[in-house]
């Protein structure tokens, strides 16, 4: 009975350790998408919102919306969850590796007809962090939403999206 009394102190000691290095954050950004449609680039303006928990100095878990941007009659949103590795550095410096599965989402609305595709994919990105002080920090990003294919019968597309972030995060 004793063995289960010890058990039970070392599981809640290890985690009130684990919660004291946790932190919940939201983050919001702005970003340039890059969508690339075989020889035809364009670039849209989009921003983002990131609900983000810490798990330790090195690993953290995120939600993402983001709205990749609107060309004419098309508009393109992403939604991703992602696990990210974070190397701190000196002087509050740090980088990561974001890894993540997201759904993108492109709309067109032509006035005649309306059409909706979705693709869920993988993701991954690089990026740095710098902490001003405790709860605020800023941070430059580049991410690859991967190549989707989009296809309406015999017709296809595919469109390779990545995006490039500036963004601020304040943690609780």
């Amino acid at each position: 009975m004793k063995k289960y009394f010890v058990a039970a102190a070392v599981a809640v000691a290890a985690v009130q350790a684990v919660a004291a290095d946790t932190a919940w954050y939201v983050g919001a950004d702005l970003g340039n998408t890059n969508f690339k449609q075989e020889d035809d680039k364009t670039n849209r303006v989009g921003f983002g919102a990131t609900v983000g928990y810490r798990i330790n100095e090195n690993v953290a878990l995120e939600l993402q919306a983001r709205r990749l941007g609107r060309s004419g009659d098309l508009s393109a949103n992403a939604v991703s969850a992602s696990v990210l590795g974070i190397l701190p550095l000196e002087n509050n410096f740090s980088l990561y590796a974001r890894l993540g599965y997201g759904r993108n989402s492109l709309e067109l609305d032509s006035g005649s007809a309306d059409y909706t595709v979705r693709k869920s994919k993988a993701l991954f990105g690089l990026g740095a962090s710098y902490a001003i002080d405790k709860n605020w920090s800023v941070r430059a990003e580049y991410v690859n939403l991967g190549k989707n294919k989009f296809q309406d019968g015999q017709d296809s597309v595919e469109i390779k999206m990545q995006q490039f972030n500036l963004g601020v995060n304040y943690a609780f």
